[in-house]
């Protein structure tokens, strides 16, 4: 083999050395690139199985069974902005369940209000404001979240802009209340008025509420309790003391019967009379007010998505005039 030969030997050897090179480099990676995307495909799944795993359990738990687009869009509050697109709400989705909530809010307002003006028909309009508060204000929401376990799978950000509640709750404990008012206005969307009194019944109604509580009878309870008497046209309380020890001692107590003609309306102790007896007339409007129907059933017919996000039109237009009012 002459030299010109083996010069261009060589050039061959070295040309198919550098495409070798070259082969196993991009070989190499191809290799790196699918073992990367089927790592992060497994990651997904993986993340996906996870996210099933805690939505199952959950629905054990409450009882709330909804589609899994719907439960996800409730469980994420407005506040959540993810870095990535993946297995993750749309805007659009994050907009529907920015309705629900409105309208879970709503339609725990309207159920309530109407279940506790059936069952206590006369009790005095700030009582129901209160107690109503009781049921489906912010803290109790707070309390049914977490009997149901919505903290540790709601999706939210805490930012220094988060929304406080009316009972300065911190941004936490506020995200849980809207992620279950959201929670009803996906069960409304998926079940129907049916659904969500069957939610209520279960988990709102069913805490125990001491209803005297909410009832504001420190200004001159005898003379509620005569006008009362006086428009039922029954005879005026009278006050008997019932018992009594220790008139002479430190420590003497009193207890005191409030009458209207032979019916005792109520009873109260104290350490003298007019304690005993004021007690006993709060004792009188407490059974009064608080006097329960049974088996109340709220109505649902005339409930619509329509109506009830009519009236939060127009609550945010006469929030909106109150404003520009205190401005101008």
């Amino acid at each position: 083999m002459g030299p010109l030969s083996k010069s261009t030997h060589l050039a061959h050897s070295i040309t198919s050395f550098k495409a070798l090179q070259t082969l196993q480099r991009s070989t190499s990676n191809t290799v790196q690139r699918h073992a990367f995307s089927s790592s992060a495909a497994c990651a997904d799944t993986t993340k996906d199985s996870e996210i099933m795993a805690k939505f199952a359990a959950f629905s054990a738990r409450s009882g709330i069974t909804l589609s899994h687009p719907n439960l996800l869009a409730a469980l994420t509050h407005k506040s959540y902005r993810p870095v990535s697109a993946d297995n993750l709400v749309s805007e659009e989705s994050r907009a529907a369940s920015q309705r629900n909530r409105i309208m879970g809010a709503k339609l725990l307002e309207f159920h309530v209000l109407n279940y506790v003006m059936l069952k206590f028909p006369v009790m005095p309009a700030h009582g129901v404001e209160s107690l109503v508060e009781s049921y489906v204000g912010d803290k109790a929401l707070v309390s049914v979240g977490r009997n149901l376990g919505v903290p540790p799978i709601m999706r939210w950000k805490k930012s220094d802009t988060l929304e406080e509640g009316a009972a300065g709750l911190p941004g936490q404990a506020i995200v849980v209340a809207r992620v279950i008012q959201a929670l009803v206005g996906a069960i409304y969307q998926e079940k129907g008025a049916k659904g969500v009194d069957s939610f209520v019944k279960t988990h709102i109604l069913s805490r125990s509420v001491d209803v005297g509580a909410h009832l504001k009878l420190q200004v001159n309870p005898k003379g509620t309790l005569r006008q009362i008497l006086a428009d039922a046209k029954r005879e005026a309380p009278v006050s008997r003391l019932l018992k009594e020890t220790g008139r002479l001692s430190t420590s003497p107590v009193f207890i005191v019967g409030v009458y209207s003609g032979i019916e005792k309306l109520g009873e109260g102790y104290g350490s003298s009379m007019a304690m005993a007896e004021t007690r006993a007339c709060k004792n009188a409007l407490e059974r009064y007010f608080t006097k329960e129907i049974k088996d109340v059933k709220v109505p649902l017919d005339g409930l619509s998505e329509e109506k009830l996000m009519f009236e939060e039109k127009v609550a945010q237009a006469v929030k909106a005039d109150g404003k520009n009012a205190a401005t101008n």
